[in-house]
């Protein structure tokens, strides 16, 4: 049984699954935090299961990383930790910088700083000469202006340091740019507190089918788990609303796609660890929209299991306390597996959802959860913080789990006040 020290942690998703696959493997944990009310909902009296699982928790002001080490070296001394993680984007280099200092094993690659900021991603990939989209980075507004003139519109615009598709928007017009520029202009810290970097991602705009390849690798090797399709909401924000493991592509893009996702990951210095690789497959090929060095969110661990039976937190877990993971059964594929959001159409005080009962009746459910939307007032769907809920299908036979689940959710009546 190991001990270790967990540095923050996603609110709902892999951020509810963690504590749970920490207490069945058997290990315990330290969590440490500078908010505990981030976790909590407002609208129930819940404790977060991340509390609930924890050996012990503290609050330590985790956004400054030097005096967050100088903390955990006195903690360590007295509570021996054996690795350190976390699941949550925004905290993947602090526990790169704590376990370097505290010298204890952990989950990430050597090079995660440079993996966590889209820019460095794309400067890495245009050097090791593999097909990539077009971009610039630029730091004020006459050189965004400049750089969306060269590109072309309409182009991507997005920040190089923030998660969950936030503030990642398409734009046709210079109207819209100066739009999309001044909304990040005025977002200078993230949603955890921590100071943005001043600049603009402008990307040319993919069109495609987007898929996320889901691997490990663990001492300099990667294998590949398999591919996940998604669907988005579309423009001009982009927000995930559903994904199915495996996707439903022939076994020649298939390998496409994975021979071109590991020669990336080499490229940008990804030696050890879970990788999330966002790819659009595109009319020119395969571009990559992002990598992210952590377990798919959205419950994509899930997905994964229920159709190959490896369980990417248990990895993610065997990785941050140096055991090699199991992923001798990824070619036994059986089925599919997808999960669908409920994304709320505009902001609004809401009334009710109707027929939740038709989803217990549905023996193809494996699962479902949904807020009590009765008098809860929600924004405009920017990102993925949005959800009200989601439902899990499960096709044992073959790739229909999403039909599945798009055609059960699609049943609910979601009503506003």
């Amino acid at each position: 049984m190991a001990h270790l020290l967990v540095i923050e942690s996603w609110v709902e998703g892999t951020g509810r699954l963690l504590p749970e696959t920490l207490k069945r493997l058997g290990h315990e944990y330290t969590f440490v935090t500078r908010n505990e009310t981030h976790y909590n909902d407002e609208n129930t009296k819940e404790i977060h299961p991340i509390f609930l699982n924890a050996k012990c928790t503290h609050v330590l002001e985790t956004n400054n990383v030097e005096e967050l080490i100088h903390s955990l070296k006195e903690l360590h001394s007295k509570e021996k930790f054996d690795g350190v993680l976390t699941i949550c984007d925004y905290y993947i280099d602090t526990v790169a910088q704590v376990a370097k200092a505290l010298k204890l094993p952990q989950a990430f690659s050597d090079n995660v700083s440079n993996e966590r900021h889209k820019h460095y991603v794309r400067e890495a990939i245009e050097t090791a000469g593999l097909p990539n989209a077009k971009f610039f980075v630029t730091r004020s507004w006459l050189e965004t202006k400049e750089s969306a003139d060269k590109l072309g519109y309409p182009l991507i615009v997005k920040p190089s340091d923030l998660a969950s598709s936030a503030f990642v928007k398409l734009v046709h017009s210079e109207a819209e740019l100066k739009q999309a520029f001044e909304d990040l202009e005025t977002f200078t810290h993230n949603f955890r507190g921590q100071a943005r970097e001043p600049l603009w991602l402008l990307e040319e705009y993919l069109s495609g089918e987007e898929v996320s390849v889901e691997a490990v690798t663990y001492q300099g090797k990667t294998t590949v788990i398999g591919i996940t399709d998604k669907s988005v909401t579309g423009a001009p924000y982009f927000i995930e609303d559903g994904h199915m493991f495996p996707a439903a592509l022939n076994s020649t893009l298939v390998k496409k796609i994975q021979e071109y996702v590991v020669k990336v990951l080499k490229a940008v210095g990804h030696n050890h660890g879970i990788s999330h690789t966002e790819i659009k497959i595109t009319r020119e090929g395969l571009r990559v929209i992002e990598i992210n060095p952590r377990p798919g969110g959205n419950y994509i661990a899930e997905l994964i299991e229920h159709v190959t039976g490896i369980n990417m937190l248990d990895v993610h877990v065997n990785l941050a306390t140096n055991v090699e993971p199991d992923l001798s059964s990824a070619e036994n594929k059986k089925g599919s597996a997808a999960i669908k959001f409920l994304v709320p159409p505009s902001k609004g005080k809401l009334k009710t959802l109707q027929d939740k009962n038709s989803l217990d009746s549905n023996e193809k459910i494996l699962r479902w959860t949904m807020k009590d939307v009765c008098g809860l007032e929600v924004d405009d769907p920017i990102d993925n913080a949005c959800y009200l809920g989601h439902v899990i299908a499960q096709d044992l036979e073959g790739l229909r789990a999403r039909e599945i689940a798009e055609t059960a959710l699609a049943k609910l009546k979601l009503e506003y006040a």
